[in-house]
């Protein structure tokens, strides 16, 4: 199953996502797991090159899109692992990985 579960609880289901979305989160998850450091990966996931804040990929509200979610989601726990900030929510920093198809 494809969903992945903010660390607030939120759950967004991916199975509908675009497949240029699932793409970019799979690049998202490899540069979190590697541990990125946080201004550099939060440039490539708001940047020009990214899909988030595309009026013209991710309709005309980006910041209020599932995916904007889930990017600012694992932009904030990457931050945390980094101590960048305070952890404020239940649970593990790290999110249960959504499986992801191939490609």
């Amino acid at each position: 199953m494809m969903r992945y579960r903010a660390r607030f609880g939120d759950e967004y289901d991916l199975e509908n996502w675009p497949a240029e979305h699932i793409r970019w989160l799979r690049e998202a998850i490899r540069w979190y797991e590697q541990n990125m450091p946080y201004e550099q990966f939060t440039q490539r996931i708001l940047g020009p090159a990214s899909p988030v804040l595309d009026r013209r990929r991710n309709g005309p509200m980006p910041t209020r899109s599932p995916l904007y979610a889930v990017a600012t989601d694992l932009q904030f726990r990457l931050g945390v692992k980094q101590g960048f900030f305070a952890k404020d929510w239940d649970g593990e920093v790290d999110p249960q990985w959504p499986k992801l198809p191939k490609g």
